[in-house]
Protein backbone atom coordinates (compact mmCIF):
# COMPACT_ATOMS: atom_id res chain seq x y z
CA UNK A 1 0.00 0.00 0.00
CA UNK A 2 3.05 2.51 0.60
CA UNK A 3 4.41 1.68 -3.07
CA UNK A 4 1.96 3.54 -5.03
CA UNK A 5 1.90 6.65 -2.47
CA UNK A 6 5.30 6.78 -2.77
CA UNK A 7 5.68 6.51 -6.87
CA UNK A 8 3.05 9.33 -6.37
CA UNK A 9 5.04 11.65 -4.36
CA UNK A 10 8.32 11.09 -6.19
CA UNK A 11 5.88 11.93 -9.67
CA UNK A 12 4.67 15.32 -7.84
CA UNK A 13 7.84 16.08 -6.74
CA UNK A 14 9.68 15.35 -10.09
CA UNK A 15 6.75 17.42 -11.94
CA UNK A 16 7.18 20.64 -9.44
CA UNK A 17 11.23 20.94 -10.06
CA UNK A 18 11.06 19.90 -13.92
CA UNK A 19 8.53 22.83 -14.34
CA UNK A 20 10.17 26.43 -14.60
CA UNK A 21 8.80 29.80 -15.19
CA UNK A 22 9.78 31.51 -18.14
CA UNK A 23 8.94 34.87 -19.12
CA UNK A 24 8.59 34.34 -22.94
CA UNK A 25 5.12 34.92 -24.10
CA UNK A 26 3.31 36.10 -26.87
CA UNK A 27 3.11 39.23 -24.69
CA UNK A 28 6.70 39.65 -24.75
CA UNK A 29 9.38 37.58 -26.14
CA UNK A 30 8.18 34.69 -27.96
CA UNK A 31 9.43 33.89 -31.50
CA UNK A 32 7.22 35.25 -34.09
CA UNK A 33 7.01 36.12 -38.15
CA UNK A 34 4.00 39.00 -38.12
CA UNK A 35 2.26 39.94 -35.32
CA UNK A 36 -0.17 37.83 -35.74
CA UNK A 37 1.90 35.52 -34.08
CA UNK A 38 1.56 38.31 -30.96
CA UNK A 39 -0.50 39.76 -28.58
CA UNK A 40 0.85 43.39 -30.14
CA UNK A 41 3.21 43.70 -32.27
CA UNK A 42 5.89 41.55 -33.53
CA UNK A 43 10.06 43.45 -34.12
CA UNK A 44 12.12 42.00 -36.47
CA UNK A 45 15.65 42.77 -38.02
CA UNK A 46 18.96 42.23 -36.53
CA UNK A 47 18.21 43.54 -32.96
CA UNK A 48 15.38 40.39 -32.93
CA UNK A 49 16.67 37.04 -34.05
CA UNK A 50 13.80 35.07 -35.25
CA UNK A 51 11.59 37.68 -34.12
CA UNK A 52 10.20 39.03 -31.13
CA UNK A 53 7.05 39.83 -29.57
CA UNK A 54 6.54 42.78 -27.65
CA UNK A 55 4.66 45.74 -26.73
CA UNK A 56 4.19 49.51 -27.44
CA UNK A 57 5.42 51.59 -24.32
CA UNK A 58 6.00 55.03 -22.91
CA UNK A 59 7.19 53.59 -19.38
CA UNK A 60 8.66 50.51 -17.94
CA UNK A 61 5.24 50.53 -16.18
CA UNK A 62 4.01 49.84 -19.30
CA UNK A 63 5.17 46.96 -19.95
CA UNK A 64 4.89 42.83 -19.11
CA UNK A 65 6.36 40.65 -16.41
CA UNK A 66 10.28 41.61 -16.21
CA UNK A 67 10.64 43.59 -19.04
CA UNK A 68 11.62 47.36 -18.79
CA UNK A 69 10.43 50.06 -21.88
CA UNK A 70 13.38 51.58 -24.14
CA UNK A 71 13.17 54.43 -26.34
CA UNK A 72 13.23 52.36 -29.47
CA UNK A 73 11.02 52.27 -32.35
CA UNK A 74 8.69 54.66 -30.27
CA UNK A 75 9.33 52.75 -27.52
CA UNK A 76 9.38 49.11 -27.15
CA UNK A 77 9.34 46.67 -24.32
CA UNK A 78 12.24 44.58 -24.07
CA UNK A 79 14.13 41.93 -21.44
CA UNK A 80 16.18 43.52 -18.81
CA UNK A 81 19.76 41.86 -17.80
CA UNK A 82 23.23 42.89 -16.21
CA UNK A 83 25.25 40.29 -18.70
CA UNK A 84 24.51 38.20 -21.78
CA UNK A 85 24.10 35.29 -19.76
CA UNK A 86 20.70 36.63 -18.35
CA UNK A 87 19.47 36.74 -22.35
CA UNK A 88 20.54 32.94 -23.03
CA UNK A 89 16.61 32.14 -22.65
CA UNK A 90 15.82 33.44 -25.71
CA UNK A 91 18.18 31.48 -27.51
CA UNK A 92 21.02 31.71 -29.64
CA UNK A 93 22.04 34.95 -30.98
CA UNK A 94 20.99 37.12 -28.34
CA UNK A 95 22.96 39.70 -26.11
CA UNK A 96 23.08 41.85 -23.39
CA UNK A 97 23.56 46.00 -25.01
CA UNK A 98 22.85 49.53 -23.43
CA UNK A 99 20.23 51.23 -25.08
CA UNK A 100 18.22 54.39 -24.25
CA UNK A 101 15.76 53.94 -21.77
CA UNK A 102 11.98 55.61 -22.06
CA UNK A 103 10.91 58.30 -20.97
CA UNK A 104 13.88 59.96 -19.87
CA UNK A 105 15.80 58.48 -23.25
CA UNK A 106 18.96 60.24 -21.98
CA UNK A 107 19.32 57.41 -19.58
CA UNK A 108 20.57 53.72 -20.64
CA UNK A 109 19.70 50.33 -19.76
CA UNK A 110 20.91 46.70 -20.41
CA UNK A 111 18.19 44.97 -22.07
CA UNK A 112 18.08 41.33 -24.40
CA UNK A 113 19.16 42.32 -28.31
CA UNK A 114 20.65 40.44 -31.09
CA UNK A 115 24.41 40.41 -31.29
Amino acid sequence: MRKPLAIWLIAVALAVACSTSSPVSREIGARCQGHDDCDEMCLSGDDYPDGFCSQSCDKSGDCAGDAICVDIDQGVCLFSCQSAADCEFLGPGWTCQAKPSRPAGDTEVNVCVGD
